[in-house]
Parts: C-alpha cells; structure tokens; sequence
C-alpha cells in the first residue's frame, strides 16, 4: 500500500479517536455540571424556604405608636408610602400598615372616628358582624366572639370572604381572602387590628395571624 494512503488513514483514524475521545469528554462534563446544578438549585430552594419559614414564625414586638405594641412576623415590612397611598387613596389612611415581602399577606392597624361606651361591647360584635357579611357575596365565620387578651376584652372575626362580581363582558370574577380581624374598645374609640391573605394561603399564615393578634398590648 502507498505510504500516503497510510498515511491518510493514521489521520482518519486519530481525528476520529480525538472527536470520539471529546465527545465523552464533553458529554461527560456536561452531565456531572448539569447533576452539581440541580443539586445546587436544589439546596438555594430549600435554604429559602427555610429562611422563609423561619422569618414566618419569628416575631419581634413593635411599638405601633406610643401605646400600642404587638408582635410582628419578621416576614412582615412597613407597606411602602406609595404602595399605601395607591391602595388607600380613597379612604382613612391607617395607623400602620404591614405587609409581607412577597406583598401575598397585609397587616393594619386603625382606629374609628365614632365615639363608643365602655359598655358597648355586645352591640359592638353585632353591628361589626353585619357590617363585615354586607361587604361579601359569601362569608364562612370561623370564629366570632368577644375573647380576653391581656385582661382586656377584644371582638374577634376570623373568616373567609368571598367578593363575586359581573365582569364587563359578562362573565363572573371572584376574589377570596381569609381574615382575621380584632376590634378593642380604647379611650372611647374603636382600635382595629385586620389580618389578610387570599384564601388559598390561610394554613400558610393562620397560626401566624393568631400569635399576632394575641400579643396586642395597649397601655
């Protein structure tokens, strides 16, 4: 066989090991760096989850105002001036507004302009109860009742709202919270505590708007 046609194949055959030979090589970085990156998105999900989780269920007491402090979610930031603003443009700007840091959950704090009795409790639930179904297409009470929180007597509604409406085109839109909302009687006004979130979050945040409103203390 003439030498060129040795030589010739030598080459064939080296370009053809050294293509094959890199193509596993290749092939075989590519998997081990795809399995190390699902491994590392895997362990950045579970790290925030849990840096989530734990933000969800550690508190740190606030000072609403001078007589007014409760626990607050560390998930939890002030609502930002134009977030609040936007939202409440319309209407009595609260105390303090509170919302998560994904904005799926808010907290607020206000106070009534209408002067009640100290004894005006029973007639209170009754008339917030009313006021509170009026504003729903349908509502399911969990709870609605007068409870005790630090020696002082607190109306409690935790329930789930659901507002239906006509959309322009015809068709029905629906929005469903759960809430959790406190009312106390103080210094001849009512002080509102209101806890929301869609409904489909409420075992996410449930226990968390309990430890919540149960450490409201007022001086």
């Amino acid at each position: 066989m003439p030498f060129f046609f040795r030589k010739n194949e030598i080459i064939l055959d080296a370009y053809i090991f050294n293509t094959f030979f890199k193509t596993r090589i290749f092939t075989f970085v590519d998997k081990k760096l795809i399995g190390f990156m699902r491994v590392a998105l895997t362990i950045f999900i579970f790290c925030t989850l849990n840096m989530i989780l734990r933000a969800q269920e550690s508190y740190t007491r606030q000072k609403i105002t001078p007589n007014i402090s409760m626990k607050i979610s560390d998930y939890f930031q002030i609502m930002p001036p134009q977030q609040l603003l936007d939202r409440y443009a319309s209407s009595r700007i609260p105390i303090a507004m509170f919302t998560t840091l994904d904005g799926r959950a808010d907290l607020g704090i206000n106070q009534t302009a209408t002067q009640w009795g100290p004894n005006d409790i029973d007639m209170l639930l009754d008339f917030y109860k009313a006021s509170i179904a009026n504003l729903y297409s349908q509502i399911d009470f969990i709870q609605s009742k007068i409870i005790r929180v630090d020696d002082r007597q607190f109306i409690v509604f935790e329930f789930l709202g659901e507002v239906v409406d006509q959309t322009l085109l015809g068709g029905v839109s629906s929005i469903k919270k759960y809430n959790y909302i406190q009312y106390a009687l103080y210094k001849g006004k009512v002080l509102l505590f209101n806890f929301n979130c869609a409904a489909n979050d409420q075992q996410k945040w449930q226990s968390v708007a309990n430890e919540m409103m149960s450490s409201i203390r007022l001086k």
